[in-house]
């Protein structure tokens, strides 16, 4: 269980570290003040969002597996 918490930890800081950078290339790019950059932060957070979403579903799935958390 440890095992499966450490890859959703890892997959979770991956995706939020390149929506970061994402945000902060398209603030760059555009200006940090403009339509385009609200855009991408938004998108950013509706993308995080789902993937905590999927991501805590995945884990569920897995303890599901493991008798100590039936």
């Amino acid at each position: 269980m440890l095992r499966a918490t450490g890859r959703m930890f890892g997959t979770w800081l991956r995706v939020t570290l390149l929506l970061g950078l994402a945000v902060i290339v398209v603030g760059w790019i555009w200006g940090f003040g403009t339509g385009p950059f609200v855009v991408a932060v938004v998108v950013a957070i509706a993308v995080e969002l789902l993937a905590l979403r999927g991501l805590a579903r995945e884990w569920v799935f897995e303890a599901r597996g493991h008798w100590w958390w039936l």
